[in-house]
Parts: structure tokens; sequence; C-alpha cells
């Protein structure tokens, strides 16, 4: 018996012994599983990788590309600086120079919009990515409650394991310490038939207790060890989930440099482009001051062109054609008309004679600026005719006036009247722009030749002209094709 409590004894040490240190026991226990587990990981993402190949070179495609139209642009940019640097040895008031500056102008508006794309782009990503990183973060903080809890419940049931344990040892010790004494020696040398009872229950209550010790040791044993192997299954899960976690947040901490370089390419941009549209302004207004060729600035806002050819286009299209409408209503706004009849005479009704028109400003056919572009290239939807300050401005064809508007901006003072249609059908429309004032109002019928107004530099102007539109359905064409 003493040998197999010794045998069991030396068992329960080596355990112990085992269990001196959680790091290290944690180390032991999960050594295959990690394996394995890196293993799937891996595996894992070979498939992952192989699955979304085509989504990574798409992304890589576009990024390429990308890179290729900045590069593009700063050697375009590099070009016209020179251009510019050569010309302005003459001189900066010619038209060559204000063209290559506006050029110039077009490759940063280009860069900028590349940019403040790419920045949306990034932010869209960002947020995701944000979304993600707060799950996960809920998900780590959970692992770790785990984690700490069952940490807590194993220091517990170690420390019930270590007491049970000394309380054994104190047993194991004392058997050794007795050598070669056994239950027979102790019964063999009883005096008398009492003592040798006596003895015997002593020993059967002993050697009952030493089993009860000794189960108890392998039952906290076993449950130190599942305990164990659970705390280890715990970490790994929370190390993986951390690691994931902190790849993301730099990840996202990356994003958020990219954004804020692009942010500062874009506010330094924005700057030279500021300083360069002022310049361009500023040598067009000289140089159609010298030749009095005066059109417009090719530099205005881009939302106020597009706020004013919105609530042209809303006019158009609210205009009913004169086999439809009845009658000619003035607006609330008292600026626009919101019917248009005629069944008579005052507008044109599927009839190409519409577009037989006079010039707006008689005795003025000479043209600053063509249609559909300036001499730099970008887009002007008229034809711009130089005059002096109150000019007679007339109307290029019979018709309604459907609008009149006085603006700062853009058209500055304009009128639009309506003409009725062409032999296609097509709605046919002319502008009147830059008035110094305007001697129509909304509904009023005017025919061809009659005065509507006198020539200015109102809005978007460097000096005294009329620019003249044609829209055909509300799209404009070039009006030289229907002027004589």
């Amino acid at each position: 018996m003493n040998k197999k409590i010794l045998s069991i004894a030396l068992a329960g040490a080596m355990f112990v012994c085992s269990m001196s240190g959680t790091t290290a026991f944690a180390s032991q226990t999960t050594t295959a599983p990690q394996q394995s587990e890196a293993q799937t990981t891996a595996a894992h993402h070979s498939e992952s990788t192989a699955s979304t190949s085509g989504t990574t070179m798409s992304a890589k495609e576009a990024a390429k590309k990308l890179k290729a139209q900045q590069d593009e642009l700063e050697k375009n940019l590099e070009k016209t600086d020179a251009k510019l640097k050569e010309l302005e040895k003459s001189s900066k008031v010619t038209e060559e120079y204000i063209d290559t500056l506006d050029q110039k102008i077009g490759y940063i508006n280009e860069q900028l919009t590349l940019l403040e794309n790419k920045n949306q782009k990034i932010q869209e990503e960002k947020k995701a990515l944000k979304k993600k990183i707060d799950a996960n973060q809920k998900q780590v903080d959970a692992l770790q409650a785990e984690v700490d809890k069952a940490q807590a419940e194993y220091d517990a049931l170690y420390s019930e394991f270590q007491n049970v344990y000394t309380a054994y040892c104190f047993r194991l010790k004392a058997m050794y310490m007795s050598g070669s004494y056994n239950i027979f020696t102790a019964l063999l040398t009883c005096k008398d038939i009492s003592s040798f009872l006596t003895r015997y229950e002593m020993i059967k209550t002993v050697s009952k207790s030493d089993s009860a010790l000794l189960k108890e040791v392998n039952t906290k044993m076993a449950e130190v060890t599942n305990k164990k192997n659970g705390l280890a299954d715990k970490k790994s899960a929370y190390d993986k989930k951390k690691s994931e976690l902190d790849s993301q947040k730099k990840e996202l901490s990356s994003k958020q440099k990219s954004i804020e370089q692009n942010s500062n390419s874009i506010a330094n941009k924005k700057a030279s482009l500021a300083t360069d549209r002022a310049e361009s302004d500023k040598l067009l207004a000289e140089l159609t001051a010298q030749n009095k060729q005066y059109t417009e600035f090719r530099n205005e806002d881009s939302s106020l062109i597009e706020q004013v050819e919105s609530e042209i286009q809303a006019v158009i299209s609210g205009v009913k054609p004169p086999e439809e409408a009845t009658t000619a209503v003035a607006g609330k706004n008292s600026s626009k008309i919101d019917k248009v009849d005629q069944s008579g005479s005052d507008v044109y009704s599927k009839s190409n004679a519409v577009l037989n028109m006079t010039y707006p400003v008689p005795g003025h056919h000479g043209v600053s600026a063509g249609f559909p572009n300036y001499s730099s290239g970008k887009y002007h939807g008229g034809i711009d005719f130089p005059c002096s300050i109150g000019s007679k401005v007339v109307a290029a064809q019979k018709g309604i006036v459907i609008t009149v508007k006085r603006l700062n901006y853009s058209y500055g003072y304009y009128v639009m009247i309506y003409h009725g249609t062409d032999a296609q059908g097509r709605s046919v429309v002319t502008l009147y722009a830059h008035n110094s004032s305007i001697l129509v109002s909304p509904g009023q019928t005017v025919k061809k030749g009659d005065p509507i107004a006198k020539s200015g530099s109102t809005g978007n102007s460097t000096g005294p002209h009329s620019h003249f539109e044609v829209r055909l359905n509300g799209s404009r064409v070039n009006p030289k094709n229907y002027l004589s």
C-alpha cells in the first residue's frame, strides 16, 4: 500500500512541478493547438487571397490609372509653366499668354477633382473600417472579460489544489518517516486483543482518510487541468482578435494621414488657383480694354453657372408650345411667365421661319467670342458682340418675353424670349445678356427688331457687349447659323 501511495504521490509532485508557472503551463498545453490554428489561418488566408485576387488586381489597376493621370497632369503643368515664362518675356497682356494661363487653371482644376474624389473614396473606406473597428473592439472587450474571469477561476482553483496537495504531502512524509513499519507489524506487536482491535480501527480510519484525500487530489488535479486548457483557448481567441483590431487601427491611421496629405495639397492648389484666376481676369480685362473686344471673364464660380443654368432650363421646360397653350400669363414673381399662347401670330408654330433671325445689336456684327468655345478652349454657349454702353438691343425674332432677370453675376441683366416651334417641333428661345437696362416685362409680346434692352457690362463681363444665345429645346446652338 505504501508503494502505491508513494507512486501516486510522485505523479502528483510531477504535476505540481508542471503547474509551477501559469505562463509556462499555458505554453506547454497550447503549443499543438496553436500550431494547428496557425496552419488553418494560413490556409484560410491563402484561400481568401485566391478568391479576392480579381478584386485586388482591379484596385491596383485603378490606383495605377489614377497615378498615371496625376503624372500626366503634372507634366502638362510643367509645360504650361515653361511656356508662360517664355511668353512673359514679351508681354503678359496677350491672348496667347491668357489662353495658356487658362489652360494651367484647367489642369489645376482637374488635379483638384482627382484629389477631392480620392479623399472622398478614402473617407468612405475609413467610415466602413471604423464600423469594423467598433465591432471588433466590443468583441475584444468581451473576450478580455472572459479571459479575466477564467484567470480568476483558475487562480482560485489552483489555490484550492495547493491546499489539498500540501495536506497530502504531509501525510506522505509521515508514512515515509515510519520506514518499514507497516500494518502487519502494528497489529502483531499488540499485547492483547483489546489493543489489537483498537489499533486495527485506528489503521482502518487512517487508511480511509488517505483514500479520500488521494481522491480529492486527483479530482482537483483534473479540474485544474481542464480550467487551464479553457483559459488557454480563451487567451488564444483574444490574441487573434486583438491582433486583427490592431491591424485595422493601423490601417485607419494610415488612411487618416493620406486624407490630411491630400487636404494639404488641395488647400495649396486652391490658393494657387485663386491667384492664377485673379491674374487671368486682370489680364483679360486689360486686353479687351485695349482692343475693345469685350467678352466674359472665364473663371466664374461653377456653382453659380450651374444655378443659373438650372433656372433657365426650368423656365424653358415649363413653357407650353403654341399648339397647346391658350394664354400668356405672368408668373407669380413677375420675372417669368407660366404659360405661353399663341394660336395667333405672336409666335411660330412648327415653322422654320422662326429660325430667320436678325442681329441682336443693329450695326454691330463683329464677334469678340464665338460659339462654342473661347480661344482658350473653355465652353462659351453663345456669341459676344462688342458695343458701347446703351446701344439698342432688339428681339432677333417675334415672340413673347418669358424671363427678365437682374443679377450681379453670370448673365447680369438678361432677357429670354420664346419664339414658338420650328418645323421639327423644337422650342426656340433666345437670350440677351449683360444689359445695362431692360425695356420689356414677362408676358409681353414683341416683334422682330423691337427694342428690348440697352447694352451694358453687368454680371460676369470684361466690358460693354451683348451676349446672344439661341436654344433649341433648351440646348444651345450656334447663333451664327440663324442670323441674317
